[in-house]
């Protein structure tokens, strides 16, 4: 039986290595067949810094009608008028990955504003996307040694567009084997909707689990956005900018 379950499974494995290789090494569209913003989709990311706009890096990658990324030297991207410089980065699989990127854009009327200009010449507007407000981490109020034995607080005001507060756990994790060895690993994030001022309180029940200690939180207040798209470009097109004040604290 577990001859005729091998003979069975072989050619599904061998079809489906076969359509992983030619889906991984299938180029995208050749550039020269976009020919309208409507041939696009286009994820455009912006990271700014919430204590300096001009300290920002902004990221475009394009996709063909069937999900394939692209990029030609003969595609332009521009941002408040500065010209993108475009990468290819080589990625595991065959695979390569397509970025323009631009950074220390100056912002203009308080927005970063993208066009893209085709092979063929035509010029399109991509998206427009507001900058984000400055405020200081110093409004936020917090201490950098806290005891594992008390419920610990946090305290902000006057963030302006921070939305959403990530606070992630690295913990000491004892060895099953030999109690001497301990070692450190990074839990994921918890995400709470927060608004420019406010507190947060986190029991000291959650600071550990049977096992663990817990060793650094990180809180990160961050402001997330979205922008404005050409209409035109395909469904599954996104614009969005983001920045964060970042802290650190240790428990003991």
């Amino acid at each position: 039986m577990k001859t005729n379950s091998y003979i069975i499974t072989k050619p599904s494995l061998l079809v489906f290595c076969t359509y992983f290789l030619i889906n991984s090494c299938s180029e995208p569209a050749p550039a020269s067949r976009i020919k309208d913003i409507s041939d696009i989709k286009a994820e455009i990311e912006i990271y700014q810094s919430l204590t300096d706009e001009k300290d920002n890096s902004v990221s475009v990658n394009l996709y063909d009608k069937k999900g394939k990324e692209f990029g030609n030297d003969s595609v332009k991207i521009s941002v408040n008028e500065k010209k993108a410089k475009y990468k290819i980065m080589q990625q595991l699989y065959y695979s390569k990955n397509y970025d323009y990127r631009a950074e220390h854009v100056a912002p203009k009327n308080n927005t970063y504003e993208l066009h893209i200009q085709l092979g063929n010449g035509k010029k399109f507007f991509l998206a427009n996307i507001p900058t984000l407000k400055l405020s200081s981490p110093g409004n936020i109020i917090y201490t950098k040694e806290a005891s594992l034995k008390s419920d610990y607080t946090l305290q902000w005001s006057d963030l302006h567009d921070v939305n959403v507060l990530y606070f992630s756990k690295s913990v000491r994790v004892k060895n099953k084997e030999d109690s001497n060895i301990q070692t450190f690993i990074e839990q994921a994030a918890d995400t709470i909707k927060i608004g420019p001022s406010g507190s947060y309180t986190i029991k000291k029940e959650e600071f550990s689990k049977p096992g663990e200690r817990l060793g650094i939180m990180s809180f990160k207040f961050t402001a997330e956005k979205t922008g404005t798209l050409n209409p035109k470009l395909l469904r599954g097109s996104s614009s969005k900018i983001t920045g964060y004040h970042e802290e650190r604290v240790n428990f003991k």
